[in-house]
């Protein structure tokens, strides 16, 4: 382990902000020359248990002729419980590695051994706690598990909030819930009809001009492949705020992020080898976490997220 920086991040350049329902979304282009042909994984991936199964631990192999990226905070459904991916992981091809997860389901410890990729991720309340662990453990053990108990407090919280009731205390009936709210689902659906943009490959979400997370992918084809998941997402974080701003001033908003991203470049933070390709990085202050990967020395997935 060594002490980086994601200056790189800087080089992406932002769009004109969207708003819809009080969600803000600022696109995010790649500088010119960036390019790569890692795809995001999809159910071609065969996940399942370990031989002998544990909570902090999957098995995955990539059967394909080609790399797969697995971004930090997809949710794995199935197993004897359902889990969050804790660090972006390249699997090459024809690998079959062990990945660090984290349980989103408290109450169950039974079923098969296979998983499917839920076309979920986490909220941005849960991958703070998760992310913030996951740094601590790299440096202090260099062990990439998190704390668990943080983790199912987060989702406690998410379910309780809004009144959400599962025997198992399951992640994924928050986002369950959002298909029963016309009003949110609503602009989950205008933002996904709206697409991605041509040669975009990352998007940043904000209040107002409140940066609140950043998520970038390989290619557009990438993160089309994730959108519907991080639209969700961003939907569903909406709910800890009691306002819906309209819209927001694009230059200041474009600002916001710009300065969000400089912060970050700025800030050290803990590099660590990849449990498959590549090279992580690991930040983490008061204010945010961050977490990148770079295969053959090009950033090809990052994340920022607020408190």
């Amino acid at each position: 382990m060594t002490t980086a920086f994601l200056k790189d991040i800087t080089a992406l350049k932002p769009g004109a902000p969207i708003t819809r329902g009080g969600v803000t979304l600022i696109p995010i282009f790649a500088p010119a020359g960036r390019a790569s042909a890692i795809k995001i994984a999809g159910d071609e991936l065969l996940v399942s248990e370990l031989e002998t199964p544990t909570v902090p631990q999957l098995q995955v192999h990539n059967p394909t002729n080609h790399d797969l990226l697995i971004p930090a905070g997809r949710i794995l459904s199935g197993g004897r419980q359902t889990r969050v991916v804790n660090v972006s992981i390249v699997v090459p091809a024809g690998a079959k590695i062990v990945i660090p997860v984290s349980c989103v389901e408290a109450g169950r410890w039974s079923g098969r051994s296979g998983f499917n990729y839920s076309g979920r991720q986490a909220s941005r309340r849960m991958r703070v706690a998760k992310q913030r662990s996951v740094k601590a453990n790299i440096d202090r053990y260099k062990s990439k598990r998190s704390e668990q108990g943080a983790v199912w407090n987060t989702i406690s919280h998410e379910l309780h909030s809004r009144g959400v009731n599962h025997e198992d205390s399951l992640f994924l009936e928050v986002d369950d819930d959002l298909n029963r709210r016309s009003d949110r689902i609503t602009v989950v659906n205008e933002f996904i009809s709206n697409g991605v943009q041509p040669e975009q490959v990352g998007v940043a979400v904000a209040h107002g001009n409140k940066i609140l997370g950043v998520e970038v992918f390989p290619s557009s084809d990438a993160l089309k492949a994730s959108w519907e998941a991080i639209i969700r997402a961003a939907v569903i974080d909406s709910d800890e705020f009691e306002s819906q701003p309209e819209s927001i001033d694009a230059d200041a908003g474009i600002k916001a992020l710009e300065k969000f991203l400089a912060e970050v470049a700025l800030t050290s933070g803990t590099e660590a080898d990849g449990c498959g390709r590549g090279t992580e990085v690991h930040v983490e202050t008061p204010q945010f976490v961050a977490h990148g990967l770079r295969v053959d020395g090009e950033l090809i997935y990052c994340n920022a997220f607020v408190n």
